[in-house]
Protein backbone atom coordinates (compact mmCIF):
# COMPACT_ATOMS: atom_id res chain seq x y z
CA UNK A 1 0.00 0.00 0.00
CA UNK A 2 3.20 2.57 0.68
CA UNK A 3 4.51 1.64 -2.54
CA UNK A 4 0.89 2.19 -4.40
CA UNK A 5 1.00 5.74 -2.44
CA UNK A 6 4.26 6.57 -3.91
CA UNK A 7 3.09 5.75 -7.13
CA UNK A 8 5.11 2.57 -7.49
CA UNK A 9 6.01 -0.85 -6.37
CA UNK A 10 8.68 -2.70 -4.91
CA UNK A 11 11.34 -4.01 -7.03
CA UNK A 12 11.21 -7.35 -5.89
CA UNK A 13 13.53 -8.51 -8.64
CA UNK A 14 16.36 -6.63 -7.21
CA UNK A 15 15.36 -7.20 -3.63
CA UNK A 16 15.81 -10.99 -3.76
CA UNK A 17 14.49 -13.61 -1.61
CA UNK A 18 17.27 -12.51 0.69
CA UNK A 19 16.12 -9.27 2.61
CA UNK A 20 12.06 -10.04 1.95
CA UNK A 21 13.60 -13.29 4.69
CA UNK A 22 15.91 -11.34 6.30
CA UNK A 23 13.74 -7.78 7.74
CA UNK A 24 10.53 -10.19 9.21
CA UNK A 25 13.22 -11.55 11.79
CA UNK A 26 14.33 -8.33 12.45
CA UNK A 27 10.71 -6.78 13.50
CA UNK A 28 8.13 -7.94 15.94
CA UNK A 29 6.01 -5.48 15.18
CA UNK A 30 6.30 -4.30 11.29
CA UNK A 31 5.73 -0.93 10.62
CA UNK A 32 5.91 0.23 7.00
CA UNK A 33 7.05 3.87 5.77
CA UNK A 34 8.51 5.82 2.98
CA UNK A 35 10.73 7.98 2.40
CA UNK A 36 12.45 9.82 -1.22
CA UNK A 37 15.92 11.14 -1.92
CA UNK A 38 16.96 13.45 -4.75
CA UNK A 39 16.32 12.78 -8.56
CA UNK A 40 19.67 13.49 -9.40
CA UNK A 41 21.00 10.16 -7.57
CA UNK A 42 19.26 8.31 -10.13
CA UNK A 43 22.06 9.22 -12.48
CA UNK A 44 24.11 6.64 -10.97
CA UNK A 45 23.96 3.22 -11.72
CA UNK A 46 20.57 0.84 -11.03
CA UNK A 47 23.32 -1.14 -8.98
CA UNK A 48 24.68 1.36 -6.82
CA UNK A 49 21.41 2.77 -5.36
CA UNK A 50 20.19 -0.91 -5.18
CA UNK A 51 23.48 -2.02 -2.98
CA UNK A 52 23.15 1.13 -0.95
CA UNK A 53 19.34 0.86 -0.19
CA UNK A 54 19.40 -3.06 0.54
CA UNK A 55 22.59 -4.04 1.55
CA UNK A 56 23.60 -0.76 3.96
CA UNK A 57 20.35 0.61 4.57
CA UNK A 58 17.20 -2.84 4.32
CA UNK A 59 15.18 -0.40 2.43
CA UNK A 60 13.23 -1.73 -0.48
CA UNK A 61 13.64 0.36 -3.43
CA UNK A 62 10.28 1.13 -5.61
CA UNK A 63 10.29 1.25 -9.24
CA UNK A 64 7.65 3.40 -11.16
CA UNK A 65 5.24 1.75 -13.81
CA UNK A 66 8.04 2.12 -16.78
CA UNK A 67 9.76 -0.26 -14.54
CA UNK A 68 12.74 2.23 -13.81
CA UNK A 69 13.46 3.25 -10.08
CA UNK A 70 12.14 5.59 -8.36
CA UNK A 71 13.93 8.64 -6.37
CA UNK A 72 11.86 6.74 -3.20
CA UNK A 73 12.44 3.82 -0.81
CA UNK A 74 10.60 1.81 1.74
CA UNK A 75 11.75 0.81 5.47
CA UNK A 76 10.59 -1.30 7.59
CA UNK A 77 10.15 -0.26 11.40
CA UNK A 78 9.74 -2.50 14.47
CA UNK A 79 7.40 -0.38 15.83
CA UNK A 80 4.68 2.51 14.71
CA UNK A 81 6.10 5.60 15.85
CA UNK A 82 4.22 8.83 17.38
CA UNK A 83 5.61 10.65 14.23
CA UNK A 84 6.60 8.58 11.19
CA UNK A 85 7.49 11.96 9.22
CA UNK A 86 10.34 12.32 11.72
CA UNK A 87 10.97 9.00 11.36
CA UNK A 88 11.38 9.09 7.91
CA UNK A 89 13.21 12.71 7.60
CA UNK A 90 15.89 10.91 9.47
CA UNK A 91 16.16 7.97 7.32
CA UNK A 92 16.34 10.36 4.25
CA UNK A 93 19.48 11.73 5.77
CA UNK A 94 21.53 8.43 6.36
CA UNK A 95 20.60 7.29 2.87
CA UNK A 96 21.29 10.64 1.43
CA UNK A 97 24.59 10.87 3.13
CA UNK A 98 25.38 7.33 1.66
CA UNK A 99 24.35 8.23 -1.70
CA UNK A 100 26.71 11.07 -1.48
CA UNK A 101 29.60 8.96 -0.95
CA UNK A 102 28.72 7.27 -3.50
CA UNK A 103 28.41 9.95 -5.77
CA UNK A 104 32.27 10.72 -4.52
CA UNK A 105 33.70 7.15 -5.67
CA UNK A 106 31.96 7.15 -8.84
CA UNK A 107 33.09 10.64 -10.02
CA UNK A 108 36.62 9.70 -8.10
CA UNK A 109 36.86 6.40 -10.11
CA UNK A 110 35.17 7.86 -13.59
CA UNK A 111 38.11 10.14 -13.74
CA UNK A 112 40.24 6.91 -14.91
CA UNK A 113 39.96 4.38 -17.50
CA UNK A 114 39.06 1.10 -15.17
CA UNK A 115 42.74 0.19 -16.67
CA UNK A 116 44.30 2.45 -14.78
CA UNK A 117 43.32 0.22 -11.65
CA UNK A 118 45.52 -2.87 -12.81
CA UNK A 119 48.25 -1.80 -11.18
CA UNK A 120 46.38 -1.21 -7.99
CA UNK A 121 46.30 -4.92 -7.88
CA UNK A 122 49.78 -6.14 -7.18
CA UNK A 123 49.42 -4.33 -3.80
CA UNK A 124 46.27 -7.08 -2.88
CA UNK A 125 47.01 -10.33 -1.89
CA UNK A 126 45.29 -13.35 -3.72
CA UNK A 127 47.31 -16.16 -1.50
CA UNK A 128 50.33 -16.08 0.09
CA UNK A 129 51.88 -18.86 -2.62
CA UNK A 130 49.82 -17.40 -5.69
CA UNK A 131 50.52 -14.21 -5.73
CA UNK A 132 48.38 -11.06 -5.76
CA UNK A 133 44.95 -10.44 -7.92
CA UNK A 134 47.44 -8.78 -10.98
CA UNK A 135 49.32 -12.09 -11.12
CA UNK A 136 45.74 -13.92 -10.89
CA UNK A 137 44.06 -11.80 -13.16
CA UNK A 138 47.03 -12.56 -15.80
CA UNK A 139 46.71 -16.48 -15.10
CA UNK A 140 42.31 -15.37 -15.79
CA UNK A 141 43.56 -14.31 -19.29
CA UNK A 142 45.82 -16.97 -20.38
CA UNK A 143 43.56 -19.33 -19.53
CA UNK A 144 40.50 -17.69 -20.69
CA UNK A 145 42.39 -17.31 -24.41
CA UNK A 146 43.44 -20.75 -24.18
CA UNK A 147 39.78 -22.30 -23.16
CA UNK A 148 37.75 -20.59 -26.39
CA UNK A 149 40.69 -21.10 -28.95
CA UNK A 150 41.96 -24.32 -28.16
CA UNK A 151 38.75 -26.41 -25.88
CA UNK A 152 35.92 -24.38 -27.80
CA UNK A 153 37.57 -24.09 -30.72
CA UNK A 154 36.15 -20.10 -30.89
CA UNK A 155 39.72 -17.98 -31.45
CA UNK A 156 37.47 -15.26 -32.89
CA UNK A 157 36.22 -14.91 -29.04
CA UNK A 158 39.88 -15.16 -27.76
CA UNK A 159 41.01 -11.69 -27.78
CA UNK A 160 37.65 -11.18 -26.07
CA UNK A 161 38.18 -13.67 -23.23
CA UNK A 162 41.49 -12.48 -22.62
CA UNK A 163 41.26 -8.90 -22.49
CA UNK A 164 37.75 -9.49 -20.11
CA UNK A 165 40.33 -11.99 -17.72
CA UNK A 166 42.82 -8.79 -17.67
CA UNK A 167 40.12 -6.87 -16.69
CA UNK A 168 37.70 -8.94 -14.58
CA UNK A 169 39.65 -8.14 -11.01
CA UNK A 170 40.57 -4.43 -11.98
CA UNK A 171 37.69 -3.00 -9.69
CA UNK A 172 39.07 -4.28 -6.51
CA UNK A 173 41.21 -1.03 -6.99
CA UNK A 174 38.36 1.57 -6.55
CA UNK A 175 36.86 3.40 -4.81
CA UNK A 176 33.47 2.36 -5.10
CA UNK A 177 34.57 -1.38 -4.39
CA UNK A 178 36.49 -0.57 -1.34
CA UNK A 179 33.14 1.14 -0.10
CA UNK A 180 30.61 -1.27 -1.70
CA UNK A 181 32.38 -4.61 -1.61
CA UNK A 182 28.96 -6.05 -2.89
CA UNK A 183 29.51 -4.44 -6.20
CA UNK A 184 32.96 -6.55 -7.34
CA UNK A 185 32.43 -7.50 -10.71
CA UNK A 186 29.49 -5.31 -11.67
CA UNK A 187 31.23 -2.37 -11.42
CA UNK A 188 33.54 -2.88 -13.15
CA UNK A 189 31.32 -4.22 -16.34
CA UNK A 190 29.56 -0.74 -15.50
CA UNK A 191 33.15 1.11 -15.93
CA UNK A 192 34.27 -1.01 -18.92
CA UNK A 193 30.95 -0.11 -20.69
CA UNK A 194 31.50 3.80 -19.73
CA UNK A 195 34.98 3.24 -21.30
CA UNK A 196 33.07 1.94 -24.36
CA UNK A 197 34.80 -1.66 -24.79
CA UNK A 198 32.57 -4.06 -26.29
CA UNK A 199 29.93 -5.15 -25.12
CA UNK A 200 31.08 -8.51 -24.90
CA UNK A 201 34.06 -7.79 -22.53
CA UNK A 202 31.77 -5.70 -20.25
CA UNK A 203 29.09 -8.53 -19.88
CA UNK A 204 32.24 -10.97 -19.23
CA UNK A 205 33.70 -8.72 -16.50
CA UNK A 206 30.09 -8.01 -15.05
Amino acid sequence: LESRRRGGRVASAMVGPSLLHEVPDLVEYPFVLSGHFAEEFLSLPEEVLTTTMIHHQHFFPVLGTDGRLLPVFLAVLNTEPERPEVVSKNLERVLTARLRDARFFWDADRAHPLTHFVDRLDTVLFHKRLGSYRAKADRVSRLSEWVCAEVLGRSDLAPIAAEAGALCKADLGTDMVRELTELQGAIGGIYAREDGRPEAVWKAIY
